[in-house]
């Protein structure tokens, strides 16, 4: 596409002027560059926003919980809620909690934090998310309220996984979602989810997987993309290795009376239930 500006206009006119008198005729040539204009991109909605029947199921929290990496602030991985190697970069995300909780007696605070980790090993590209809060967390108010934790979501699908961070919303061909028969499902209602997609020339797995039952719900939740850099498929010793490596930290230590302990404070994805 051409565009001239109404300057340049101005310009070609007096020149056209200027041969048909004859006076100083030139042969002029004006160069006019190629202009592309671009619109930006639309926003992409949620799905706990797309669907308001679904809305609860897919965010029962006050606050946004979705991971938005350009909004989240860099931290040490000692400072946030999963790790993963020494020399991953970890974000600090949003902080969230329960609707009804601050209208209790129990003044304590249901705090969750959502925090990444995006790390590489061999021929392994990684990100993870977590949300989860610490159970066990003692303030001058006391203990954490008992309808604090993290909520389950069965209905968790396709739509739910192409949303999950900055590597699916880039990923193509979608194919064999899984649910395995991780956790009871009558318990808490929810189990390890996975789902196969491409990622350019990658091929990745997503996968969601539930920590540690607690009330209702569970201490954590837990979503991880997990990409080959050669070109070869995930295999299943793939997803154990990340699994097994991926640390999730519970203890929270902002006003916590308790001390932390080795239970605690960290401990590998794999072997949580």
């Amino acid at each position: 596409m051409r565009a001239v500006s109404s300057y340049a206009s101005a310009i070609v006119a007096a020149a056209i002027t200027a041969s048909a008198s004859g006076a100083y005729a030139q042969d002029t040539k004006l160069s006019v560059p190629n202009v592309t204009v671009t619109a930006p991109a639309a926003p992409v909605e949620p799905p706990y926003m797309r669907d308001q029947g679904k809305a609860y199921g897919r965010n029962p929290y006050f606050g946004r919980y979705r991971v938005e990496e350009d909004k989240f602030a860099a931290a040490p991985c000692s400072a946030t809620r999963i790790a993963f190697g020494p020399n991953g970069k970890c974000l600090q995300g949003y902080r969230l909690t329960l609707p009804g909780v601050s209208g209790t007696s129990n003044s304590n605070p249901c705090d969750m934090g959502v925090d990444v980790v995006i790390d590489a090993t061999g021929k392994l590209s990684i990100e993870a998310d977590i949300l989860a809060f610490d159970p066990y967390k003692v303030m001058a108010t006391g203990s954490v309220p008992r309808w604090c934790y993290v909520h389950g979501y069965r209905d968790y699908d396709q739509e739910d996984f192409q949303d999950m961070n900055q590597v699916t919303r880039r990923g193509t061909n979608w194919r064999n979602l899984q649910i395995n028969d991780l956790q009871d499902q009558w318990h808490a209602g929810d189990r390890l989810r996975s789902i196969e997609f491409s990622d350019g020339p990658r091929n990745c797995i997503a996968i969601r997987k539930p920590g540690p039952v607690w009330k209702g719900g569970y201490i954590w939740m837990m979503h991880a993309s997990i990409c080959r850099t050669d070109g070869a498929a995930v295999q299943a010793q793939d997803v154990a290795y990340v699994l097994g490596s991926l640390q999730t930290r519970i203890y929270d230590p902002v006003g916590n009376l308790r001390k932390a302990d080795d239970q605690t404070t960290y401990g590998p994805a794999a072997n949580s239930r």
